[in-house]
């Protein structure tokens, strides 16, 4: 029920500012729980913008009291090395290259660096050294964008 209350407060406090939750955890740092929320928006974020929506998420989770004891909470960007948790976080990753850690190994390795070619019902093609895999949304533990820097010519 905590996750349902907060998953709704979150997307209605963004979405009164503009921006697009873009993933969110609850987690423990020591004796505290640690809120972090990421946000996106076209264009990107910034740094005012994730203090304007830390600000506004800050006073429902206060008035509203969805999470019980003490608790950190932390307003990012998904940078450019963003997580990948979801189906349409991998869509909008179609042609970057991205690692990916999987539970059950593909072509002999449970780590792969591949391009993500595309994204069909519930797997992802990734190339990997001109080969290509199909590979679960279920069998992946974590994955994220790797950044790859522009060369300049």
């Amino acid at each position: 029920m905590i996750r349902e209350r907060l998953d709704k407060l979150i997307k209605e406090a963004l979405a009164t500012l503009g921006y697009e939750l873009y993933h969110w955890e609850l987690t423990h740092q020591g004796r505290r729980r640690k809120l972090v929320v990421y946000i996106d928006r076209p264009g990107g974020v910034t740094l005012d913008d994730c203090v304007r929506a830390s600000r506004e998420l800050d006073a429902r989770l206060e008035a509203e009291d969805p999470i019980p004891g003490p608790y950190i909470l932390e307003v990012s960007s998904p940078g450019v090395e963003r997580g990948l948790w979801e189906k349409w976080h991998y869509e909008r990753a179609v042609g970057k290259k991205v690692l990916v850690d999987l539970a059950r190994p593909v072509g002999g390795k449970r780590r792969l660096r591949a391009v993500l070619q595309r994204v069909v019902d519930d797997e992802i093609e990734l190339e990997v050294g001109g080969k290509t895999y199909r590979v679960p949304l279920s069998d992946i533990l974590r994955g994220h964008v790797l950044y790859v820097p522009e060369e300049k010519g």
